[in-house]
């Protein structure tokens, strides 16, 4: 297998082959625009999610720590992946602190971080669900001993880049140095194990801080051992070798964190099979198996195409449900971070543009507009009075391939794991703003955002992606080389009025310069591929990179009777009042009234309408309603 040699990582090696880096947050600032708004209220967020996370019957606990520290009694109780989701929301609170300086959120991080060593095994190992029960040690890949490894790596990196303190690097790199010792060798017994990969990522994150190269060699271990067994499943991404490896395939979180660890673990070793493997898996997933939205993972029970039982997982081919589209909210963020990862890896905008149809549908739709509720869920479909069933006896669960179906956001639930992924996306979406490497700037997304550097200061103003202008002011630079992305949808680009090809637009800056991006943007009617049964005939409707869906609350009639007219205009408004702020739009449609039964004689009478739709994001923020993005075409 192919092992990385220990050596010294130096500076000037961590780029051979990524094209950039994200920026850090010290440098790349959100404001006030689309996505600093979504955690203004961070306080309001904050307050709410530690009540879950201290609440005895949520499945992630922050309570657990406070027992293994000794300053609270009882049992450990909760998910097996509690410690990973609590990670995550201490790195949202993170990425807060950074970006407001607000002692309040420090405090809090402060309080509980300073738990976690005091939870820690004196070989290094770290894991309450584990070391405050009976269970053993590897015994369970479903334990997610290993997920919750990644995701703390993942938080003591931003620990120590955002405070400066190493107290949580020094138990990572502690509990690095005991994986390394339990994996270094292959142990055939744990081939394929970790359920859910997380620890590839955090690893790198744990490296990019520390330099130590064992950090890398693990990962990379990680990435060769998963499908060396002989005897996987691709429900976990196990029957194939990564590296031979040709399609999307089973639990659509942990296939996309692990793509997305094995593309960090590219990014140091250069070798081309794993970015090969990655382009084949992403080209199929983009032309077979995600949804308009974005979601990535449409079935809860289902099969591969090679036989195998899987869950919560990419469907087979153009297998694209609307109504029971499963789409969990952590499986299209994972898309996301690693189109993010391919886009920095390879420069090709392709991965940014759909990085940016993600995150502004799918991406964020799983959370109410405060952040403060929260759907597992996302799918493109709803029907109040026709509720998905879900059954639960005191024997055994009925119904169980529409598990996690809610009609309202929830607070509290049985796996957590949906609300700090949320949060620590769109507290730190400012890495994703900008890029850069050596002697280039990279605008990868458009919002409110300054990039400040001591030689460099960017000031991005921009009401996108309600309105198609997109001003960068050059406050400090010399003969700045400036990237920016041209979107594919964008059929009339143009910057500073001369027009532009979609990819990456370049040019040179110094103070004083001011570039006008204008990506004019209407709304467009969208088909699709007409293997994807559920949706011939229909059409949905996208302006720029947002997909619109309609409410029954909105609408005189059922959307069941509502047909598209694409020959019609379509009326766009800008209401600042409503879901926060949003366009709305007047689509032309019929009326034809539907009948109960199951079949029926067809009998044409049609009226004109106007189907009102607003993004698909901001459903179910008001009174429950029906909702619905696909309708079919007259």
């Amino acid at each position: 297998m192919n092992k990385i040699a220990h050596k010294e990582y130096k500076e000037n090696e961590m780029r051979n082959y990524r094209k950039f880096d994200f920026a850090s947050l010290r440098n790349s600032r959100l404001q006030n625009g689309f996505w600093g708004h979504r955690t203004e209220n961070y306080m309001e967020i904050i307050n709410s999610m530690l009540e879950a996370l201290l609440d005895e019957e949520n499945s992630a606990r922050l309570l657990n720590f406070e027992i293994g520290a000794g300053v609270r009694e009882g049992q450990w109780k909760g998910a097996f992946w509690s410690d990973g989701d609590c990670y995550k929301f201490l790195e949202g609170c993170l990425y807060v602190y950074q970006n407001t300086n607000d002692p309040k959120v420090l405090e809090i991080v402060e309080k509980y971080t300073k738990l976690i060593p005091l939870n820690q095994e004196k070989d290094g190992y770290l894991n309450t669900q584990v070391t405050l029960t009976d269970i053993g040690r590897w015994t369970d890949m479903e334990h997610h001993e290993l997920y919750n490894a990644g995701h703390f790596f993942t938080l003591a990196a931003a620990h120590y880049d955002i405070t400066g303190q190493d107290y949580l690097i020094k138990i990572a790199r502690k509990f690095s140095d005991y994986l390394y010792g339990v994996f270094h060798t292959y142990p055939k017994e744990l081939a394929n194990f970790g359920f859910n990969p997380s620890q590839i990522m955090g690893l790198y994150d744990l490296y990019r801080v520390t330099e130590n190269p064992k950090d890398i060699e693990l990962a990379e271990i990680f990435v060769n051992m998963r499908g060396s067994s002989g005897n996987g499943t691709d429900q976990n991404q196990t029957r194939t070798l990564l590296r031979e490896e040709t399609k999307a395939v089973g639990h659509a979180v942990t296939s996309t964190y692990l793509y997305s660890g094995s593309i960090d673990v590219y990014s140091e070793t250069g070798e081309k099979a794993l970015l090969e493997a990655n382009k084949r898996i992403w080209n199929d997933l983009i032309s077979k198996r995600i949804y308009i939205t974005g979601g990535v993972c449409p079935t809860f029970i289902g099969f591969s195409e090679n036989g195998d039982r899987t869950y919560e997982a990419h469907g087979t081919e153009y297998e694209l449900p609307n109504k029971i589209a499963y789409n969990e909210s952590c499986a299209n963020i994972g898309a996301a971070m690693w189109a993010m990862r391919m886009l920095e890896t390879t420069e090709d905008t392709q991965y940014g543009d759909w990085a940016e149809q993600i995150m502004y549908n799918a991406g964020i739709s799983g959370s109410n507009l405060s952040l403060t509720r929260y759907f597992y869920s996302n799918p493109l479909s709803y029907r109040k009075e026709k509720q998905i069933p879900f059954v639960v006896n005191d024997e055994k669960e009925l119904n169980i391939q529409y598990k996690h179906k809610s009609s309202r956001r929830w607070h509290t639930f049985d796996c957590w794991c949906c609300p700090p992924q949320l949060f620590r996306t769109m507290a730190g979406i400012g890495r994703w703003v900008y890029g850069q490497n050596e002697d280039t700037i990279y605008v990868n997304l458009f919002t409110k955002c300054n990039y400040v550097t001591e030689d460099t200061e960017i000031v991005m103003t921009t009401k996108y992606p309600w309105e198609d202008t997109i001003v960068l002011d050059i406050c400090k630079a010399q003969q700045q080389k400036v990237k920016i992305r041209i979107p594919a949808w964008c059929k009339n680009p143009s910057v500073n009025g001369e027009s532009v090809e979609p990819g990456y637009y370049e040019t040179i800056v110094s103070s004083g310069d001011s570039i006008i991006v204008k990506l004019p943007m209407k709304a467009v009617f969208m088909q699709a591929n007409p293997n994807v049964e559920q949706d011939r005939g229909m059409l949905a409707v996208k302006r720029g990179p947002v997909i619109f869906c309609a409410e029954g609350i909105d609408n005189e009639y059922k959307l069941d009777e509502l047909y598209i007219n694409p020959s019609g205009e379509v009326k766009e408004k800008y209401d600042e009042k409503l879901l926060d702020g949003v366009v709305l739009l007047e689509v032309p449609g019929k009326y034809r009234k539907q009948q109960e039964q199951l079949y029926y004689e067809y009998q044409f009478a049609e009226s004109d309408t106007t189907i009102k739709m607003i993004p698909y994001y901001a459903w179910a923020n008001r009174e429950e309603s029906d909702m619905s993005i696909w309708f079919p075409m007259v």
